[in-house]
């Protein structure tokens, strides 16, 4: 059995797992095992798969849709006091705010990166891996206010804390996009991409992640197509749309004009 053989075996038991036990629309299931945001993530698993697979983008698109309709639920029952947990309401499990940008869903972005809890986890999380995502939401959110709130700076200077003075990819592409530096920008990407494929070829070979990860998001980095079309979207003229794991058909894609799959349809088992 191929690695794509086996995500496409296995990942149906679990969507069925998980659409079993969802409550009615307009109620939510207890955050205490995390369904709706595991739910989220196996849709992108599915999307990634699934171009892997046959390299075709329609069905990629429509479950990254399905991720981020899947997180906007459960945020909207978190706003609502119905569900939430700090282990997943917090901003470094909000994956599908990545997910939008990267099929160029950017309202649905702004909502989730609006509701999602802006607190620090310290028992769960690295600071700098909570300031990360949280950065580049907030970064976002001011390209879509009518007037800038000034918070970045703050942030930047506390993820300068944090980090000392080692220096990080992740920092740099940061202040890269803060200042509009498109060369910086870019190198920055470009180490973040090598890490995290490095990484992942470390626990391919000690076997330390789930082989649904492994077999998916170890090849296609979603969340870099995403700080893609963040940065486009923020005016930064780049020069290279392609990196390692990261497709230059799918960054096309994240600008492309595109029709979604009706927005319930994540509560239903279909095929991708």
């Amino acid at each position: 059995m191929t690695e794509l053989e086996y995500v496409q075996d296995t990942l149906p038991a679990h969507f069925r797992t998980l659409l079993r036990r969802l409550p009615p629309l307009g109620a939510w299931p207890s955050d205490e095992e995390g369904d709706l945001t595991n739910l989220a993530h196996y849709y992108r698993l599915r999307a990634i798969a699934g171009f892997l697979e046959t390299g075709e983008t329609t069905p990629y698109l429509a479950d990254l849709h399905r991720a981020g309709q899947t997180r906007l639920y459960y945020l909207r029952g978190c706003e609502q006091g119905a569900t939430g947990t700090p282990r997943f309401w917090r901003t470094s499990r909000n994956r599908a705010f990545f997910d939008c940008l990267a099929i160029n869903d950017l309202e649905t972005a702004e909502e989730l990166a609006r509701l999602c809890d802006e607190r620090w986890v310290d028992a769960l999380e690295y600071e700098d891996d909570f300031l990360f995502p949280q950065f580049l939401q907030r970064f976002f959110l001011e390209l879509r206010a009518p007037r800038p709130t000034g918070t970045l700076p703050a942030l930047l200077a506390r993820f300068a804390r944090v980090i000392g003075e080692e220096g990080s990819p992740f920092h740099s592409l940061c202040l890269a996009l803060h200042a509009g530096h498109t060369d910086r920008f870019e190198s920055s990407l470009e180490a973040i991409v090598q890490r995290r494929a490095g990484n992942y070829a470390r626990a391919a070979h000690f076997n330390d992640l789930p082989p649904l990860i492994l077999h998916t998001e170890r090849y296609i980095d979603v969340q870099a197509v995403a700080i893609i079309r963040l940065a486009q979207e923020s005016g930064l003229a780049l020069s290279r749309l392609e990196y390692p794991r990261v497709p230059g058909e799918l960054c096309e894609l994240a600008r492309s004009r595109q029709t979604f799959p009706p927005l319930h349809s994540w509560r239903v088992l279909t095929t991708p």
